[in-house]
């Protein structure tokens, strides 16, 4: 094949460009406060109640018989105290692996210690940073240097201009290394801040383009350019390991949140339900707003409200979901479709045909 059509063309930098995802949407799931969502999530059921109200079959009557008001709010008891449960043993079997044997809890220990100083060992420094953020940051910088190392042993090399496309690569990975180490700066842990940079930085492509790149120009490398490569390729191994067990980590940290959320709405949740079926009254709500009648506006905004602990929930578990389902593979694995994988399998195919 010609060098033109073996070209690996480099990826967009974000996840939600590579994704082919609107800026909305990946917001929604994604990046905005879980809290925002919720409201979000519980006015859209409330304006969805007014419109099936407005243009949908319907007996006003029903709303002032008491029987109809007790009957959805008893079930809204049921509904609340079951999700209650679910939500505790989904908790209780997260987080059933902090609570182990010492053996088991040494184990752990010594495997993240074994790790961090790997890491150490190749990022030139005595001790490799404690939090999060900082840790993520020390992996991207090895990379960049290294990639920086194979760029200077590329360019200066006699058949420079033949390497021209691994320096376009190295070029491409110092700027989008820069980038996400900037948007790690500063970052705590808990917070959708640390993790968020971390899917934009596409290391399964950078391994897999590396490797490419490797084996393409093997017998035109210098020793010092191959050396450089598989140092590159080794530090961006590094942080598939580390990506996973910090977004491990946030994912329990998720699940208490969502927990704790769920708990603190579920009461209120439970004594609106309560007065609704022991005392409230719709037939003593009379008039109406824009049309709307004001009992039904009423009874609508309360059981909205009975509604939080789910709204919750969903919030959470979206963002939850999404990273769990961008983040399935670990190591040179791409599962979703991309440009560059489409282009490299046509010019696959193209090959083959050739050959017959």
């Amino acid at each position: 094949m010609s060098s033109d059509s073996d070209t690996i063309s480099r990826p967009a930098d974000t996840m939600r460009e590579r994704v082919g995802e609107t800026r909305v949407k990946i917001w929604f799931l994604i990046s905005a406060n879980r809290w925002l969502v919720t409201g979000v999530i519980l006015v859209s059921t409330y304006m969805l109640l007014l419109i099936v109200h407005l243009f949908g079959p319907s007996t006003p009557q029903k709303l002032a018989t008491t029987s109809g008001v007790v009957s959805l709010f008893g079930s809204m008891v049921i509904a609340v105290v079951t999700s209650v449960t679910l939500v505790l043993s989904i908790s209780q079997f997260v987080l059933a692996e902090e609570i182990g044997p010492l053996g088991q809890q040494r184990e752990r220990m010594t495997n993240e210690t074994e790790f961090r100083e790997e890491v150490e060992e190749a990022a030139g420094i005595g001790v490799s940073p404690a939090e999060p953020s900082r840790f993520l940051r020390t992996l991207i910088e090895t990379a960049d240097t290294r990639a920086r190392m194979l760029n200077d042993a590329v360019t200066g090399s006699a058949n420079s201009e033949q390497l021209k496309e691994i320096a376009e690569y190295t070029d491409g990975l110092i700027e989008h290394s820069q980038t996400i180490s900037d948007d790690l700066a500063g970052a705590e842990f808990g917070s959708f801040e640390t993790l968020l940079p971390v899917l934009n930085y596409n290391y399964s492509w950078k391994i897999f383009a590396a490797r490419t790149l490797q084996d393409k120009y093997a017998e035109s490398l210098s020793t010092d350019a191959t050396e450089a490569f598989d140092d590159l390729i080794e530090s961006l191994r590094f942080f598939g390991p580390a990506r996973e067990h910090f977004k491990t980590l946030y994912v329990q940290w998720e699940i208490i949140n969502i927990s704790r959320a769920v708990l603190y709405g579920a009461m209120p949740a439970l004594a609106i339900a309560g007065y609704m079926m022991l005392e409230f009254d719709a037939s003593k709500i009379v008039g109406t707003v824009f049309g709307v009648s004001t009992a039904y506006l009423i009874v609508s905004a309360l059981y909205i409200l009975t509604l939080v602990p789910f709204a919750v929930l969903l919030a959470y578990l979206l963002r939850v979901l999404t990273v769990m389902k961008r983040t399935l593979a670990i190591g040179p694995f791409i599962l979703r479709e991309t440009q560059q994988l489409e282009k490299i399998r046509h010019e696959e195919s193209s090959e083959i045909q050739s050959e017959k």
